[in-house]
C-alpha cells in the first residue's frame, strides 16, 4: 500500500531593490501553526471561564455569609427590644435600631458583578456592630442593674436573724403548747419567746415599713414591720416602744425594749413571722441566720 506524500511548498518574498526570500513550508508545521493558532485561544476562553466560575461561587458564598450575619444582627436587635420591653425599660428611637433585614431569598445572580452586593451587605453588618453594642450597653446593663437591685431588696427584706441581742433562752417554741396560764387543753403558739430582761432592745430581723406599734390586751405594747415580698413580723410585751407607724426601719434598728405587757406571764418578747397572712415557724429563720 502506498503512502501518503506530504510534498514542502516554496514561498517566494521579493522586494524592489532587494534580493528575493525563499521559504520552503512543510505541510506538518502548517498543521502545528494552524494549532496553535486556535488552540491558544481556545485555551485562554476556557482558563477565564473556569475562573469565573470559581468567582461566582466564592461571591455567592460571600453574599449568604453576609446574608446570615445581618440577620442574626436583626434578631439580636429585636430580642433586645423585646427584653427592654418586658423590663418596661424605653426603647431606642429608629435610628438607633438595625436596619432592614436583608432580602435573603433573592437568588444569588451569577458573574464578577456579584462581589459587590456582599461587600455592601459586609459592610452594612460592620457598621451595624457599633449600634448593636450601644444597644446591649443601654438594654442590658440597666435591666442586669435592676436585677441586682431588686435581689438586694429582696435580700434586705428576709426575715433573719435574732431580734434580740445576746444569747437569751428561747422559752416556748412555735406550735401547739399547753395552756401557760394553768388552763386545760393546748393552745396554738404562732411564734417563739425568748425570756430575758426588762429594757433589753428589740431589733427588727429584715428592711420594712412599720404598719402596727399600739398597745392590746394579749400584745401589750407591740410593733408589726411590713417586709414587703409576703413577709411580716411581730414584736410582743414590749416595755416601750420606739417606733411610730409609716417609720421605715432596717435590719438591726431598735423597735422597742423587751417588757412583759399584756397577757404575759413574765418578761420575754414573743416573735411571730407571718408570710402571706400565715404564721410560719421562726426557728427556721434563725437557723438560716445561724448557718452563715
Amino acid at each position: 500500500m502506498a503512502r501518503l506524500q506530504f510534498k514542502p511548498y516554496t514561498v517566494l518574498i521579493t522586494a524592489t531593490g532587494r534580493s528575493p526570500i525563499t521559504l520552503t513550508l512543510r505541510p506538518v508545521s502548517l498543521l502545528v501553526g494552524l494549532a496553535i493558532a486556535v488552540g491558544a485561544p481556545l485555551t485562554w476562553t476556557g482558563f477565564l471561564l473556569y475562573q469565573n466560575v470559581q468567582l461566582t461561587q466564592r461571591n455567592q458564598n460571600l453574599s449568604e455569609t453576609a446574608s446570615e450575619v445581618l440577620t442574626e444582627l436583626n434578631a439580636i436587635g429585636a430580642e433586645i427590644e423585646v427584653l427592654k420591653d418586658r423590663a418596661g425599660l424605653p426603647h431606642d428611637d429608629a435610628e438607633h435600631r438595625l436596619g432592614p433585614e436583608p432580602d435573603i431569598d433573592r437568588p444569588p445572580q451569577g458573574g464578577m458583578a456579584q462581589a459587590a452586593p456582599a461587600k455592601a451587605m459586609l459592610d452594612q453588618a460592620r457598621r451595624q456592630l457599633p449600634s448593636l453594642e450601644a444597644l446591649l450597653s443601654r438594654a442590658i446593663k440597666p435591666a442586669l442593674e435592676q436585677t441586682l437591685e431588686s435581689e438586694a431588696e429582696q435580700a434586705a427584706a428576709f426575715p433573719s436573724g435574732k431580734p434580740v441581742a445576746g444569747d437569751l433562752p428561747v422559752s416556748s417554741e412555735f406550735g401547739l403548747r399547753p395552756n401557760p396560764f394553768g388552763g386545760r387543753g393546748y393552745e396554738m403558739h404562732e411564734g417563739i419567746d425568748f425570756a430575758g430582761p426588762v429594757g433589753k432592745p428589740i431589733l427588727a430581723t429584715a428592711e420594712g415599713v412599720v404598719v402596727t406599734a399600739e398597745y392590746s390586751g394579749g400584745y401589750g405594747n407591740h410593733v408589726k414591720v411590713d417586709h414587703g415580698y409576703s413577709y411580716e413580723t411581730l414584736y410582743a410585751h414590749l416595755s416601750e416602744l420606739e417606733v411610730e407607724i409609716g417609720d421605715r426601719v432596717r435590719r438591726g434598728e431598735v423597735l422597742g425594749y423587751l417588757g412583759s405587757t399584756g397577757r404575759s406571764s413574765g418578761p420575754h418578747l414573743h416573735y411571730s413571722i407571718y408570710r402571706n397572712g400565715q404564721a410560719v415557724n421562726p426557728r427556721h429563720y434563725l437557723k438560716l441566720e445561724e448557718s452563715k
